[in-house]
């Protein structure tokens, strides 16, 4: 091809043709630079493409993120609501009009154990990932607000979990140096510690099993509040999510 236009020119010239041979020239310089504009264009096509398949993939992984964040929190709440249930039992008898020392001391003795599971975590290595390498840009403004406002109430919800769980570990810590718990594994058991509960100072009884009770029912129900709230925030982008790839 190159060879061929070098063959037009030169016979232009010694033609003396030269104003044929300048607007040839002119026409060549044209082709020349719709060639590259068209390449460019075609480079751009293909950057966006990849951009496009980019955004897509972190769009399908935040989806799994999500999903997987659906079943996590459904079951850290079924599990705090079970054991607040037990709590909220114990919590009715010992209000009882019924009640009495015996109640007190069986219940401390043998029924509660102030401890749960404290796991609190949430998935979140897509979102981080993107805001890592800056990829969170490759998502249409008004969804990466969306992620961005989510992971925000995500970071929100963790925090105040993990603060309830602590004020509660902590009262819990300070109750079982004080009150053993009834356990398999307690190195001491049988006569010694009847004697131990036997000689326990009623009054200070009540008062630290309100106290340890009442902080680990306050803790259960304001970390199963907030999580309910991320669970049905994070169903809703789910189904927003599941929109966009049907649009792509």
């Amino acid at each position: 091809m190159i060879k061929f236009f070098r063959k037009i020119r030169q016979k232009l010239l010694t033609e003396n043709k030269f104003s044929k041979y300048l607007l040839y020239a002119i026409g060549e310089i044209i082709l020349v630079v719709i060639g590259i504009l068209i390449a460019l264009q075609i480079n751009n096509w293909n950057e966006e493409a990849k951009e496009k398949r980019v955004a897509n993939s972190y769009i399908q992984s935040l989806r799994t993120d999500f999903a997987n964040d659906v079943i996590l929190l459904g079951n850290l709440i079924a599990s705090f609501d079970k054991e607040l249930t037990k709590d909220l039992a114990l919590s009715k008898r010992l209000s009882s009009q019924t009640s009495n020392s015996d109640t007190i001391a069986k219940i401390a003795r043998y029924e509660f154990l102030p401890f749960f599971d404290p796991t609190n975590e949430l998935n979140l290595n897509t979102f981080n990932a993107m805001i890592a390498t800056g990829n969170i840009d490759l998502l249409d403004r008004d969804f990466a607000e969306k992620i961005q406002k989510h992971n925000s109430l995500q970071l929100s919800i963790l925090k105040a979990s993990d603060f309830n769980i602590k004020i509660s570990a902590d009262v819990s810590k300070e109750y079982i140096q004080k009150y053993p718990l009834n356990s398999p594994w307690n190195s001491i058991n049988g006569q010694i510690m009847d004697s131990f509960w036997e000689q326990t100072d009623e009054n200070k009884l009540k008062i630290e099993l309100n106290a340890v009770l009442t902080s680990k029912i306050f803790a259960l129900e304001g970390v199963n509040y907030g999580r309910t709230t991320l669970l049905e925030q994070t169903k809703k982008l789910i189904t927003e999510i599941d929109e966009k790839i049907k649009e792509n």
